[in-house]
């Protein structure tokens, strides 16, 4: 069960690029998305759950059957249970067709120090596959959707 919790909170918090930005149009719906993907990871690692909430769609379901308010708890549940979130992200594709995104990423996790972005930290972290659907809200992408499985 606690790694469902951790799985979870990962699954709301750690999703992130790295890769900067750039040159890229803010009004381009990839580089909304991954402004997105970064402000989530960025609250995460500053443990606000107001800030990694912000961005979960009030319409969030996953493959467990965890609703927004599940996924509230859980991400509660770990900033209470870790002092310190380090993350360390990959995105593997992004794909919009219309008012979705469908991202592929791997995130490795660490409560502690480390500096993920050596390969060999990153092995001793907590990996995790995420697939992750975003949907146009109005103006903002939102989350609506994550499954994950473990590994890089």
């Amino acid at each position: 069960m606690q790694s469902l919790f951790r799985t979870c909170f990962i699954l709301a918090t750690l999703i992130t690029i790295l890769s900067a930005c750039g040159g890229s149009n803010p009004d381009d719906p990839e580089t909304q998305v991954k402004a997105v993907l970064a402000s989530v990871e960025e609250a995460a690692e500053r443990r606000s759950l107001s800030g990694v909430m912000d961005h979960i769609s009030d319409d969030y379901l996953d493959h467990t059957g965890q609703d927004k308010k599940s996924i509230a708890r859980l991400v509660q549940l770990q900033i209470l249970r870790n002092q310190k979130i380090n993350a360390f992200s990959l995105i593997r594709s992004i794909e919009i067709t219309e008012n979705l995104a469908s991202v592929e990423l791997s995130v490795s996790m660490s409560a502690r120090e480390d500096d993920l972005s050596n390969e060999s930290n990153r092995l001793r972290a907590d990996g995790y596959r995420f697939s992750i659907l975003l949907a146009l809200e109005g103006n903002d992408w939102k989350i609506r959707s994550v499954s994950w499985k473990q590994g890089w």
